[in-house]
């Protein structure tokens, strides 16, 4: 999961926005024109961010604000399906422009409406709180974010889910299935944002080196009722082993996100990414464990991405066996 940073509530301290971006994985430009909301924001200031700007648009005239934007180099522009009737003609607009379209909803709006533009866009903004101003109570969309993942997986769409508003280290834990949070108030409020990023990574569920730490206390119970906890032992492991397998999937779905040249060309020639190639791109962390053998994966095991169709693509985890990686099982 990547933290995308707000400004929001620092405006135009150049400083902060910094700090921010030193702290975060993107940053996050939230744009509002008065209209579609009740607040207005303006940001005109000279600033080079270096990390990928996600640009969040509340506003109704969106081409003149696409045009604004353009300046600031962002990878993402993303606007509201309740400001305008004119989808279609709105994502083509940011598309020309060489920019990643991403769709945003309320809180309100149920999820159902935007699946007809799932397949022509790279991003999904599921709002937390109602557009308009930061620091806003947490609304639990955890069903519409549930409904929107098992779509996904179930029709092989490769957008990213983002979620926006309200988010602090406890609100995290119920929108874990999503690729990114968008937090502003939780970090900027406070003066320590490296302080408040470290609680949000760690409260986002059971980390890796967490789920391993479960499997050594198994272990260790082990040697009372060995019988008993060796079974649980396997089983926490092969939990692991999964949940890592999913991540290292996950990984790979964000770099054809980021670079879709490496997604295979046609049905009939799968390419192949091998954990070595993710981490060192950065997509996984490094020196990875294989849950069921305590050691490194081997160089021959590679996860596997299949052109089924146009815009579906299948990805699978293919192990070394020969070399000793051994499967979740």
């Amino acid at each position: 999961m990547k933290i995308a940073g707000s400004f929001l509530k620092i405006k135009d301290d150049i400083n902060k926005i910094k700090e921010l971006e030193k702290n975060t994985d993107q940053i996050h430009f939230d744009v509002m024109d008065g209209i579609f909301t009740e607040n207005k924001t303006f940001f005109d200031k000279e600033i080079k961010i270096e990390k990928d700007i996600d640009v969040h648009l509340m506003v109704l005239d969106i081409k003149s604000y696409v045009d604004n934007m353009l300046k600031y180099n962002p990878k993402y522009i993303t606007f509201h399906i309740e400001a305008t009737d004119n989808i279609i003609e709105n994502i083509n607009y940011i598309k020309e422009k060489n920019i990643k379209v991403g769709l945003a909803i309320n809180p309100e709006t149920e999820i159902e409406k935007i699946y007809k533009y799932l397949d022509k866009i790279d991003l999904v903004l599921l709002m937390s709180v109602p557009p308009g101003k930061g620091g806003q109570k947490f609304v639990d969309i955890t069903s519409k974010l549930n409904k929107l993942y098992n779509y996904r997986k179930e029709k092989k769409l490769s957008f990213i889910i983002e979620v926006d508003g309200g988010i602090n280290n406890e609100t995290i834990k119920k929108v874990e299935k999503a690729d990114v949070i968008v937090c502003g108030s939780f970090i900027t409020d406070s003066t320590n944002y490296q302080k408040q990023v470290k609680l949000l990574r760690q409260n986002k569920g059971f980390t890796l080196a967490e789920l391993l730490g479960v499997i050594i206390i198994l272990s260790i119970i082990g040697l009372i009722s060995f019988s008993a906890i060796d079974k649980n032992l396997k089983e926490g492991r092969i939990k692991t082993c999964k949940a890592q397998e999913k991540n290292i999937i996950e990984g790979t779905k964000m770099w054809a996100i980021d670079d879709p040249s490496i997604l295979p060309k046609t049905t009939e020639t799968p390419t192949t990414k091998t954990i070595q190639d993710l981490e060192s791109n950065g997509y996984i962390e490094e020196r990875l464990i294989n849950p069921m053998t305590d050691n490194e994966y081997k160089d021959g095991t590679y996860v596997e991405i299949k052109k089924e169709s146009e815009n579906k693509y299948t990805y699978k985890l293919i192990y070394d066996e020969t070399n000793g990686d051994k499967k979740c099982e």
